[in-house]
């Protein structure tokens, strides 16, 4: 899934905020390099994390060992709460792919904070809301919008994810991600990524050098990721 547009949304930013408030304190910080697995899709559900910087991606393996990309989540959003609540293993594995600072809270803590702070409880309703609308917003995108723009989108979502400064006249990114996992993110085979990213250099929109996407024209790929 495309990364989620909520980190340009200030009530977003807000509910994201009020949470980190109330388990700061329960939930002790840790930093993890890129490529460290938090949880392993099918173990026990005993923690909830909280991204408070970074970007983490959630993958799902089937039994012929095919690997899907369920979602990408960057800062400000809880991860594992369903499997706690329901008291079911992971359904995916969350691998960093980033650096990350990732606060984890207890099963037992989360558990009693949502029924003991209703405040809390409602924070968690909220963001389980707007993963739902998530959900849906994607789908629609995969079914509407050209590949191209489906593509701009995921490269301006992965600059501000990575929280690189999107207002210079270039932006220099160090793509996180394998082409396979690029084009199955936008819902398109990787031959016709290649295509697709041939056809943004020669209009000028990005370039590729030594493992960087460099975004040669932020306006044109901001207009073609609105």
């Amino acid at each position: 899934m495309i990364i989620p547009h909520n980190k340009s949304d200030p009530a977003f930013g807000s509910l994201s905020r009020a949470i980190k408030s109330l388990i700061d304190g329960l939930a002790p910080s840790h930093v993890y390099p890129a490529t460290i697995e938090l949880y392993r899709q099918g173990s026990q559900a005993d923690e909830v994390y909280f991204i408070s910087r970074g970007l983490l991606k959630l993958v799902r393996t089937e039994r012929e060992g095919h690997e899907l990309i369920i979602d990408l989540r960057p800062r400000g959003w809880l991860l594992g709460t369903a499997a706690v609540i329901t008291k079911q293993q992971h359904p995916v594995t969350a691998i960093t792919l980033s650096e990350s600072v990732v606060q984890r809270i207890p099963a037992a803590v989360f558990n009693n904070l949502l029924e003991t702070n209703t405040k809390f409880s409602l924070h968690v309703h909220q963001m389980q809301s707007y993963e739902a609308i998530d959900h849906i917003t994607h789908m629609a995108r995969i079914s509407c919008l050209p590949a191209q723009e489906r593509l701009a989108d995921l490269l301006w979502e992965l600059a501000h994810a990575l929280e690189l400064p999107t207002s210079s006249s270039e932006i220099l990114l160090r793509l996180p991600l394998k082409h396979w996992e690029l084009a199955q993110l936008i819902a398109v085979t990787p031959e016709y990524l290649s295509r697709l990213l041939k056809k943004m250099q020669r209009d000028g929109i990005v370039r590729q050098k030594k493992g960087f996407m460099i975004i040669q024209d932020v306006e044109k790929l901001w207009h073609a990721s609105a």
